[in-house]
């Protein structure tokens, strides 16, 4: 068996071990590259339309809400022109000048010569709040609007330009199905969300809804200014929901962009499959995707931003089956704005946001070796003819940070070579076998009391080698090079460690702690309810606890004022008299 632990030896552990990764070096240099273009792109706002003389109400009567907003307005055209969910949807022709021809957008395959024409599709779905509780809850239903095609046999079909416009209702008696009230943050009215393609601005995209909107329920339906926004759009609502920038590449350079996508996924990304900001890289035949998701892009030296920005490589189904001179052939590498823990970006921020994008794609661009030359042109994008735009590219931060994460195995190494204890080793091991564990994987597969562990991670968070996070409580590796990196320190650590090894140590910390209860029945000091219930309560020893004195020393002479006089106990007798007071 592999009990013995291992002393520690002076080999590699020669780095700084005290250099915070803020404080990593970073350089920028101003470039010039093809600009990336917007794809999709979205806004969502509230419309103030609610009469002024309604006073907003938890408690008023929906029966008794005066009616008159565009939520109201859109309802009733439901009513009157659809009437059933199986009837959906109604059909309403659709033209604007920001539209490219129909029969541009369409391949008329049947060679039939009838020109397609633009409709907006009419319909809706169960929306998230309604009225009455429990058994007598009844859900409204958002509307939406949806651009289509429709050919000369009335089918319809999506085109290369979308606009999908939803339309909810914001009043103060309206519930979740849960019973708890609807907040409505901008006062009662109707909540708008508008997304499309091809828009460079974000009044842009909320005049295509606009659009959308009057056409189907009339001029009348909203109060527009000459701007083309509406009158009663209040400013502070008007926020972005959705924003994307790519270039078209050629695909003889996807292996390329792949791997630098790659190599930012291990760099910034948790090392934990559960986390779902860090989203899968594929594989298959004759296809290829990478993707992460994450707000830590400041890490290799981007603006650090107060949102998640996606990246990724992907291309259209059935690419193979295109010739080689068809854009659709070759893949796109897109960076897109992919949420906010908090507030939404307000649509003032837009060109700061868009300039973000841009520049993670072009500088990933760049590190994978892509010139102007391997741009492929497309309806939307003009390939290596593109118009510049200057960004600045951080240089220097992706090394450093690689290295950072390769000295920082040493923390590692030290843990699991710790004198008198394996705790630290096995709860590392657990998380990188595991992938991310909970507190609850944690205690069950070391065999360790939850207080133990939970000490435990905090030093090793504290260190920046694990991140918990939250709801539930997963544990992580701090990013996915560094637990490349925590496998082999393990294994050259223990080199005969097996998991029925690890099985065996925790069932064994397992039966001391029974014993130690039944000695603390015996001589009556253990209280069945304090320590079934409030594990803080307990007392152990550190050997049963996996912790050195120096441990204790450390978290005791650390603790900022954490620790309070009552949450340290030290036993008198038989200890040296010359620790006792008095």
């Amino acid at each position: 068996m592999s009990s013995d632990v291992p002393q520690p030896t002076d080999a590699g552990l020669d780095v700084d071990l005290d250099i915070d990764l803020t404080d990593l070096p970073v350089n920028h240099e101003t470039a010039v590259a093809a600009e990336p273009v917007i794809h999709g792109a979205g806004v969502v706002g509230h419309i103030a339309d609610m009469p002024d003389d309604t006073t907003p109400s938890a408690a008023r009567d929906a029966h008794e809400r005066p009616s008159g907003t565009l939520y109201d307005v859109a309802l009733d055209y439901w009513r009157e022109n659809v009437g059933d969910p199986k009837r959906e949807p109604a059909v309403v022709p659709f033209d604007a000048d920001w539209l490219p021809p129909a029969e541009d957008a369409f391949d008329d395959e049947d060679g039939d010569g009838v020109p397609p024409e633009y409709v907006l599709a009419v319909s809706s779905s169960r929306w998230k709040a309604g009225t009455g509780r429990g058994d007598n809850y009844s859900a409204y239903y958002q509307q939406h609007l949806k651009l289509r095609l429709r050919d000369a046999d009335g089918e319809l079909h999506k085109p290369s330009t979308a606009l999908h416009v939803e339309i909810m209702p914001q009043y103060h008696d309206l519930v979740h199905r849960d019973g708890n009230e609807l907040d409505c943050p901008y006062g009662e009215g109707t909540r708008i969300r508008v997304w499309t393609t091809w828009a460079e601005c974000p009044f842009d995209i909320t005049r295509r809804g606009v659009d959308a909107l009057t056409t189907v329920y009339g001029d009348g339906a909203l109060d527009v200014q000459e701007n083309g926004l509406p009158t009663n759009l209040v400013p502070e609502s008007h926020k972005i929901s959705k924003a994307e920038a790519h270039l078209r590449v050629d695909i003889a350079k996807k292996g390329a962009l792949v791997d630098t996508i790659r190599q930012t996924t291990d760099l910034i990304a948790y090392g934990g499959t559960s986390e779902v900001e860090a989203n899968r890289t594929r594989e298959r035949e004759g296809w290829v995707e990478a993707q992460v998701v994450s707000d830590r892009w400041d890490h290799l030296g981007f603006s650090d931003v107060p949102f998640k920005t996606g990246l990724k490589l992907y291309q259209a189904n059935g690419w193979a089956k295109m010739p080689e001179d068809h854009p659709m052939h070759h893949p796109k590498i897109e960076a897109m704005f992919s949420g906010a823990d908090g507030a939404l970006p307000h649509v003032c921020d837009w060109d700061d946001l868009v300039q973000h994008l841009r520049t993670v794609v072009s500088t990933h661009a760049d590190w994978a070796g892509v010139t102007r030359d391997d741009l492929v042109d497309d309806d939307h994008f003009d390939g290596s003819l593109a118009a510049d735009y200057e960004f600045e590219m951080p240089t220097g931060r992706r090394e450093h940070l690689a290295s950072y994460y390769d000295d920082m195995a040493t923390r590692v190494t030290r843990e699991a070579l710790k004198p008198n204890s394996v705790a630290p080793y096995d709860i590392l091991r657990v998380v990188s076998r595991n992938d991310g564990a909970t507190y609850d994987t944690l205690v069950e597969q070391t065999g360790l009391a939850r207080s133990t562990v939970r000490y435990h991670v905090a030093r090793f968070e504290e260190q920046g080698i694990l991140k918990r996070l939250s709801n539930p409580v997963l544990v992580v590796f701090d990013s996915r090079a560094l637990q490349q990196q925590a496998v082999d320190a393990l294994d050259d650590a223990r080199p005969g460690d097996t998991a029925d090894d690890l099985d065996e140590r925790a069932d064994q910390r397992r039966e001391r702690r029974d014993q130690d209860d039944r000695a603390r029945r015996d001589d009556g000091t253990f209280d069945s309810e304090d320590d079934q219930d409030d594990e803080r309560s307990r007392f152990e020893y550190l050997s049963s606890l996996d912790m050195t004195p120096e441990d204790l020393f450390v978290e005791v002479s650390t603790s900022d004022g954490v620790l309070a006089p009552d949450d340290v106990r030290v036993r008198l007798d038989p200890i040296p008299k010359r620790y006792r007071f008095g």
